[in-house]
């Protein structure tokens, strides 16, 4: 049985396509609640505002409160419902647009999402991750947006450290869904196509993200940087969509929902510990090669890649070793590896992954 979640029905991205936000939203409803913390909506609100009112609709521009939580769903459910607003409009990153995305499914109203950054694939997935004081608690397959508009300007103009994010969680698709793809003795169309496109995805972000991050950096659109914005958002979410859990994620993802119980990671985004991860489940396998390809890469990309620069100093710490018990527990993705991974063979793996990284960074 073939049980998927694609993602968005349409994504549009090209520059400028903020300032005809209002051309598109106005076949959608005429009362959306846009959701976005304070800076993002200081970016997205001086365009959106005029260009709804122009179109004829009545926006409500709410801050976003944190973290994709229960309580922060809740919260905005009520007041969409108060308000009568008729369509939920997702603005900035991933947590922000998770939480449209769980509002808009409970008041089933549609969804259109306005990412400013690709360091993540959440503006077009079909997935929300949910949270309780930093901790993640649940992945939750759910509704993807009606509409996806990237303004590759804006994302050109962001830092270059949510690309390079977004890069490590794209590259991760191939990384973690191989060791699956290879274990299984028969794969459906929708998991060969997953597979397919990560390959794909991995070749344009190693052919093209250096030059797009040197473009980021020098705020230059271009199409390098077009290129990379397509692989991190549209591309990766098709993959996760296509593969599934057992595709998208293994010890990348699941080492990063398992540190969540630290507070200091919370200082690295989605896609850099992703791509520590990813290091760490190469040294895992044992794999030489990808590993000789890779860390050179993120290093150049500026990506974290020792335990010092996410923050992990202390080994004593008993949250460090919850963390890795919660990696490890059963119904992890961790396990989606060919191989037993407990929190011991784990830790071995981040300490040689801290090696590799310093030996590198000389």
């Amino acid at each position: 049985m073939i049980d998927i979640f694609v993602g968005c029905k349409q994504y549009i991205q090209r520059e400028g396509v903020l300032a005809e936000a209002g051309n598109y939203l106005k076949g959608i409803g005429r009362r959306p609640l846009v959701l976005g913390d304070e800076l993002v909506l200081s970016i997205v609100r001086p365009t959106l505002e005029d260009r709804l009112a122009a179109a004829g609709l009545s926006p409500s521009f709410v801050l976003f409160g944190d973290e994709c939580s229960l309580g922060e769903i809740s919260r905005l459910e009520a007041l969409a419902r108060q308000q009568n607003l008729d369509f939920i409009v997702g603005t900035g990153g991933g947590k922000a647009i998770d939480t449209s995305r769980m509002v808009a499914d409970r008041m089933k109203v549609p969804l259109v999402t306005i990412p400013t950054s690709g360091a993540t694939c959440s503006a077009a997935s079909a997935v929300a991750v949910v949270y309780e004081k930093g901790v993640r608690q649940a992945t939750v397959n759910g509704k993807g947006a009606d509409l996806v508009l990237v303004d590759s300007a804006t994302l050109s103009r962001a830092p270059k450290r949510l690309l390079a994010a977004g890069m490590g969680d794209a590259l991760a698709k191939w990384y973690e869904g191989k060791p699956g793809y290879d274990q299984a003795q028969q794969h459906d169309s929708a998991t060969q196509a997953a597979m397919t496109l990560s390959t794909q995805v991995k070749e344009t972000v190693f052919s093209l993200g250096l030059e797009a991050n040197t473009d980021v950096e020098a705020q230059r659109n271009s199409n390098a940087v077009e290129r990379v914005v397509e692989a991190d958002i549209l591309l990766t979410a098709i993959i996760g969509g296509l593969g599934g859990s057992k595709f998208r994620i293994a010890v990348a993802h699941a080492l990063l929902y398992g540190l969540t119980v630290l507070p200091q990671i919370h200082q690295n985004l989605h896609g850099e510990m992703v791509a520590y991860g990813t290091i760490v489940q190469l040294c895992l396998e044992k794999n030489e090669n990808e590993l000789k390809v890779i860390l050179p890469f993120y290093s150049q990309l500026g990506l974290p890649l020792t335990l010092k620069e996410i923050g992990l100093t202390n080994a004593e710490d008993p949250l460090f070793w919850e963390g890795l018990k919660r990696t490890c527990a059963p119904g992890s993705s961790v396990h989606n590896m060919p191989f037993p991974v407990d929190e011991k063979k784990l830790y071995q793996a981040m300490l040689e992954a801290d090696e590799r990284a310093r030996s590198l960074k000389g």
